[in-house]
């Protein structure tokens, strides 16, 4: 049912050998959100709230980028800036080849039949004076796709794509636990027929035991229908289980990218190793191998980041050039990921 197609060309040929160079679907390019407080006397602060600030990433189809980091570092704006539900600063948005920074409502209504996102709260998420069933109806009909008839046999089976009954399609959000409100959510994500999800922090709100549920589902689903997910989280344990790709966020900047088993045992930024050093392990004889690494200090305040480097006041490695350059992403060692470090290495 999707409105875009992907393009054209000798796909067969590049799939034969090297499926990896396929053009990706998304891709987003120094994608920057500021926002500006206002007050009474000016527009307009002097200094905006970077909350994302030259963002860069693609994703391919069957694919899964995770995108990491502490609370505050500019995850969920990514998402919302994806799918144009605020406007972003700076930088390209490109869904299929095609730029959305000059697309009308109307033209953005069309591709939004391509990118859908399921929220971190299914309760919040979803009306709870409407039946469930209505829910997942809403955007067949925003869309016009089939009468009446035809809609509800679509919420059926969307239902029973996600592991629910039927008699469900009747039944207010109330009556549901957070695990099936989210599977309702995921129903409703998939009614447009979406190539993109963009799921942002899906399973945090739910225990431990259905959030392995929601994530093999999820899993399925893609494995099924070829779905790409751009997979926000700060759980680094999920993150290593779904993920293809990792991309890890520091005060609105990426600050390393790679494969994800690149980036797990083989990680090169500081700030990264900090974060994987505090990863439950499941074996105890290994609890005690690995040496945790203690930040100290606040996260900085994004209205007013520190000069070069945004972790410098945070880490060990710090020196004066880390205050007076901003350190590119790129491949430092050779290892495959690409680090926005100065001093780069990987843990011994």
């Amino acid at each position: 049912m999707s409105s875009a197609s992907p393009p054209q060309g000798n796909v067969s040929a590049v799939e034969s050998t090297q499926p990896e160079a396929l053009d990706p679907i998304l891709e987003v390019e120094d994608l920057a959100v500021h926002f500006f407080a206002r007050s009474r006397l000016t527009r307009r602060s002097a200094s905006p709230l970077k909350a994302v600030d030259g963002v860069s990433f693609s994703l391919a189809a069957g694919k899964t980028l995770g995108l990491v980091g502490e609370s505050g570092c500019g995850k969920s704006t990514t998402a919302l800036a994806v799918m144009r539900l605020v406007d972003p600063t700076a930088g390209r948005i490109l869904f299929h080849g095609k730029d959305l920074g000059g697309y009308s409502r109307n033209q953005l209504r069309d591709v939004r039949r391509g990118i859908q996102m399921v929220f971190q709260d299914p309760h919040a998420s979803l009306d709870p004076r409407m039946r469930v069933g209505a829910s997942i109806a809403e955007p067949l009909q925003i869309h016009h796709l089939g009468d009446r008839d035809a809609v509800r046999a679509r919420v059926i089976e969307l239902l029973e794509m996600v592991g629910m009954d039927r008699v469900h399609a009747d039944r207010f959000p109330h009556q549901f636990s957070g695990g099936q409100l989210q599977r309702v959510g995921i129903a409703r994500a998939l009614a447009l027929d979406p190539q993109v999800l963009v799921l942002d922090e899906p399973v945090s709100a739910l225990d431990v035991s259905i959030q392995a549920q929601i994530i093999t589902l999820l899993q399925d689903l893609q494995a099924e229908l070829g779905l790409a997910y751009l997979f926000i989280s700060h759980d680094l344990s999920v993150v290593r289980h779904v993920c293809d790709r990792v991309a890890v966020m520091y005060l609105g900047r990426i600050v390393e990218q790679g494969e994800r088993d690149g980036i797990y045992r083989r990680a090169s930024h500081p700030y990264t190793q900090s974060l994987l050093s505090a990863v439950p392990r499941p074996d105890p004889r290994r609890r005690g191998a690995a040496r945790r690494i203690v930040l100290t200090g606040d996260l900085p305040n994004a209205v007013s980041p520190p000069s070069g480097c945004h972790f410098r006041t945070r880490c060990w490695k710090a020196e004066q050039r880390c205050a007076e350059v901003s350190p590119e992403l790129v491949d430092r060692l050779g290892n495959g990921n690409r680090a926005a470090c100065h001093f780069a290495e990987t843990l011994s």
